[in-house]
């Protein structure tokens, strides 16, 4: 699968983001910051996001989560990805496989797809290459965002956003 997009495939900007479901600054960045840079530049045009699997913090959750995500994403597309994303992330600490049916089925998804690929790993390929092109730009930790390319000071909304603007 590739990676899932919102906003214009042509906008001129990218940024790119590496996230670990696990993670609470993952959660953070997707609950309160993506919304504004969303708000700001993907509605109008300006940027596309660009979102990688970067999982790393939980052995067993981080891919269970990445993979249910990819079955959602594989079902409905991309914009069915980020809204269960959000609902993963609300959970980011207490993850089981009946979470993920239930959360399946408020995006209307086939709750035994979503739990038989996060028990399966059926997107384990996608997901390694995720890490692998994270691991080539030099992603550490997670979020870790890029603005076409280059790495902000931070994820906060501020820096991404300066980064932005200074490539507009």
């Amino acid at each position: 699968l590739p990676a899932p997009i919102l906003g214009d495939s042509d906008a001129p900007i990218v940024v790119e983001s590496f996230e670990d479901f696990t993670c609470k600054y993952c959660a953070l960045f997707s609950r309160t910051i993506l919304p504004e840079i969303v708000s700001a530049y993907v509605d109008p045009g300006t940027v596309r996001v660009v979102r990688h699997d970067y999982p790393f913090l939980d052995p067993e959750w981080s891919f269970k989560a990445a993979n249910a995500a990819r079955a959602v994403q594989d079902a409905q597309g991309d914009e069915v990805f980020f809204a269960f994303a959000e609902r993963l992330y609300e959970h980011y600490d207490s993850y089981s496989l009946d979470l993920f049916e239930r959360l399946a089925e408020t995006v209307n998804v086939d709750p035994e797809f979503v739990t038989s690929a996060a028990s399966d790993g059926t997107y384990q390929e996608t997901l390694e290459g995720d890490i692998q092109l994270g691991d080539e730009m030099g992603v550490e930790g997670t979020p870790t965002v890029f603005v076409n390319g280059e790495q902000p000071e931070s994820p906060r909304y501020r820096h991404v956003a300066a980064a932005i603007e200074s490539e507009l």
